[in-house]
């Protein structure tokens, strides 16, 4: 996906772009070999989506037609620390779909662009460099000239590596351990099975352990459970059934006791979040820039990754808009700009994630106080669909985590978070499961 919203990004600046995929591309949608988490559940934030109908017009009602899910806020069960979030207006309506029908269709829009050209079965092995610029990359063997090459290829490119280990480019790395697992399935999805379209239970602060039900294309839920630290759900139904039941909303275990299984159980582990800075590097070759995964890698289980390349992408399209391809000073001035929209969602998963005793690594300066607030952020959400809102935007990648510290935003969280039912003991109503009682 980040290679493709490169693609898109540049193609009205540069004379051919061409997109090497290592994998053989399926002509239907279908999950690929080579991204292992294509099998489970996909969010593209709303501000990922929105950059996605800039560039692509009409690309929403495309979704739609072939079955992705428009998702209100008034349909949104989420559940967390102690209540669900108010439900109501949030914003623009979100899509259920899966990653393969995503990709499958932004692929297609790619491929149509005129001067871009999409490769399969192409493995890129290494750049080649002169005069102090990367000139090109070496496909299977052969060198291929390039003016800019930018490495899509996520967390284990092997571009990245070969120039750190030849000490070309070596940017300081940040790691943080969370050792995440996740379990997803399908079920068949029917309009009486949930009084919602949506449904999460986030357990942090607590346990960490997670599920979502999303409803996707082919009249399916989408089920993800997760956990951290090697509490790994498990991969039978039995076991799956019980895990879900640890959940705080009974609602999860039901829908998944209600509803007929359509596909194996999949699992994923995720060892940790990892962010090459680059805009730290002093001297970056000119010629090569780093977008996606291959940059930063956030825990997935926040849904960042594929709205954070988009918004990298946008980045790039605006720094060669104004200088050019050629430009030796491309690689610095599109790093800091990108360092900049990482930033968030990277506190936004790295700072959540601290939330557990035993998670490793650099802790973001402020983590603490800013999880203390979060927790009152959480529980106002409960009682006030204001706040409800503003924490959306900052989820949805559209506002910056700072929104939450306005004047007005935290009056009304101070008030609200009194109101919650995780503070005043009062009891939660859960959304019903199956179809409604006949009296």
């Amino acid at each position: 996906m980040a290679g493709l919203l490169a693609a898109r990004a540049l193609a009205e600046h540069a004379e051919s772009v061409v997109v090497l995929e290592r994998d053989r591309l399926p002509q239907e949608v279908a999950p690929r070999g080579r991204v292992p988490q294509g099998r489970h559940l996909h969010v593209l934030l709303s501000a990922g989506l929105e950059r996605l109908r800039q560039w692509f017009p009409g690309i929403e009602e495309e979704l739609t037609a072939l079955g992705a899910v428009p998702v209100e806020g008034s349909e949104a069960w989420v559940h967390q620390g102690g209540g669900y979030r108010a439900r109501g207006y949030w914003g623009r309506p979100g899509l259920g779909m899966t990653r393969p029908l995503l990709e499958h269709v932004v692929r297609g829009r790619v491929a149509a662009l005129a001067g871009v050209t999409i490769q399969d079965g192409t493995t890129v092995d290494a750049v080649t460099m002169g005069l102090g610029r990367v000139t090109g990359v070496v496909v299977d063997g052969t060198p291929r000239p390039a003016d800019l090459v930018v490495d899509c290829s996520g967390r284990s490119s092997r571009i990245a590596h070969a120039l750190a280990a030849s000490h070309v480019l070596d940017p300081p790395v940040t790691t943080v351990g969370i050792d995440i697992g996740y379990t997803s399935f399908f079920l068949r999805r029917t309009p009486e099975d949930f009084e919602g379209k949506l449904l999460v239970s986030i357990e942090n602060p607590g346990s960490f352990r997670g599920g979502a039900v999303v409803p996707v294309e082919g009249d399916r839920w989408q089920v993800t459970l997760s956990g951290v630290h090697g509490d790994v759900p498990p991969a039978t139904d039995d076991e799956v059934v019980a895990f879900a039941e640890t959940l705080s909303t009974p609602a999860v275990a039901q829908l998944i006791r209600h509803c007929e299984r359509v596909s194996a159980i999949e699992t994923y582990r995720f060892p940790s979040s990892r962010r090459r800075h680059y805009e730290k590097v002093r001297a970056l070759p000119p010629g090569l820039v780093t977008l996606g995964d291959a940059s930063s890698s956030f825990d997935p289980i926040y849904g960042q990754g594929m709205t954070s390349s988009a918004l990298q992408a946008e980045a790039l399209e605006a720094v060669v808009g104004r200088i050019g391809v050629l430009s030796e000073d491309l690689p610095k001035r599109f790093h800091r700009k990108a360092a900049r929209i990482i930033e968030a969602p990277w506190r936004i998963a790295v700072g959540g994630d601290f939330g557990h005793p035993a998670t490793v690594g650099d802790r973001p300066v402020g983590t603490a106080q800013l999880n203390g607030y979060m927790v009152r952020v959480i529980h106002a959400a409960h009682a006030s669909l204001p706040v409800t809102r503003s924490f959306n935007r900052v989820l949805q990648l559209e506002d910056p985590p700072t929104a939450l510290l306005g004047p007005t935003t935290v009056a009304r969280v101070l008030r609200a978070s009194r109101r919650s039912p995780a503070v005043t003991g009062a009891a939660v109503q859960h959304p019903r499961v199956g179809p409604p009682r006949v009296t």
